[in-house]
């Protein structure tokens, strides 16, 4: 292989490992006592796990090598996830839900991004607890800003207020 090739090569797989380095600690900001898996991950380069549950919850968030987020969490507080989803995504965005999720009562709420093919789904319980499952979140990256760690401009846009 030529050294202009070997040198490029090197160059990218360094900032692809920077780029996970980065997720990593932007999802440890976003959810405190989030921290990397002790177990191999097998399906994704990075994979953080967390153990709060009835705090923050129990599970976990894989970034893959498209640099999409993964988010499986199950014992939240449906308050905290609630609130949640209401402050990021706006009253009324996630299907099932004709107010507020902290008027909702205990069922699924989902929402489909067609546009990015994310997928996000709430389950309020009826013990106090649920579960989060949010998958294929685009642009988990630091140097996608326009769009990084971010909703979908439609969500945004049509956000609506009480």
């Amino acid at each position: 292989m030529k050294p202009a090739v070997e040198k490029a090569l090197l160059e990218w797989k360094e900032a692809f490992d920077e780029t996970h380095e980065q997720a990593v600690n932007v999802l440890g900001l976003a959810l405190p006592g989030l921290a990397p898996s002790k177990t191999p991950s097998y399906c994704c380069p990075v994979t953080l796990t967390i153990d709060q549950p009835n705090i923050l919850g129990e599970g976990k968030v894989c970034v893959d090598n498209d640099h999409r987020a993964t988010v499986e969490l199950d014992d939240v507080p449906n308050a905290v996830i609630a609130e949640g989803v209401d402050e990021l995504f706006g009253i009324v965005w996630f299907d099932g839900a004709d107010g507020p999720l902290e008027d909702a009562g205990p069922g699924s709420y989902a929402y489909d991004d067609e546009a990015t093919g994310a997928e996000y789904e709430v389950v309020l319980g009826t013990k106090g607890v649920g579960r989060v499952y949010f998958a294929y979140i685009p642009s988990a990256t630091p140097w996608n800003s326009s769009t990084s760690c971010r909703l979908p401009a439609t969500a945004r846009s049509r956000k609506v207020r009480r």
